[in-house]
């Protein structure tokens, strides 16, 4: 924005739906690749052992990354600078990791915090990817375990449409 590249792609054809989805996919596509580099790292290079589903794994990355991309465009659509949007980022980003139950469980948290977790797309991915790489975790937990981050995807996307095309008047 700072640089005038936002106001090229307002004077564009594209709608607004066309450019957020031209600024998704590609996040989503190199997320993806990331996720099935660092799992093959993991098991091919440091012998840990995958318990779980690769297709099931596949489909929790897919829907982790689309979330997570979701959250940083809400985020860039409300920001007016690269540095707000930095700040944004970082006030996201802090309180997920501690939340994510990564460094402390979630079920020693109180409750009202536990309840706030439910909107960290962290924690619900790795439920499912320790439950995928230890324990052979079926498709049912899994999917109760990803829906969640379909909502917070879907959600953060629309709102970021939303602010986008707001600019846009």
């Amino acid at each position: 924005r700072e640089v005038g590249t936002v106001d090229q792609l307002l004077v564009s054809p594209w709608r607004p739906l066309g450019i957020l989805a031209g600024k998704t996919l590609p996040a989503v596509v190199v997320g993806v690749v990331e996720g099935l580099v660092i799992w093959a790292i993991g098991v091919f290079v440091m012998q840990i052992p995958f318990h779980g589903s690769f297709l099931l794994l596949c489909l929790s990355i897919v829907l982790f990354i689309f979330s997570t991309v979701g959250v940083g465009l809400f985020v860039s659509a409300m920001a007016k600078t690269q540095q707000q949007a930095i700040l944004g980022a970082f006030v996201f980003l802090v309180p997920a990791v501690c939340l994510s139950g990564c460094a402390a469980p979630v079920e020693n948290m109180p409750a009202w915090l536990q309840t706030a977790t439910w909107f960290n797309p962290l924690e619900h991915a790795l439920i499912t990817f320790k439950g995928l790489f230890l324990k052979d975790m079926p498709f049912m937990e899994v999917w109760a375990n990803t829906w969640p981050l379909l909502i917070i995807g879907g959600v953060s996307l629309v709102l970021s449409g939303w602010f986008f095309s707001r600019r846009l008047e």
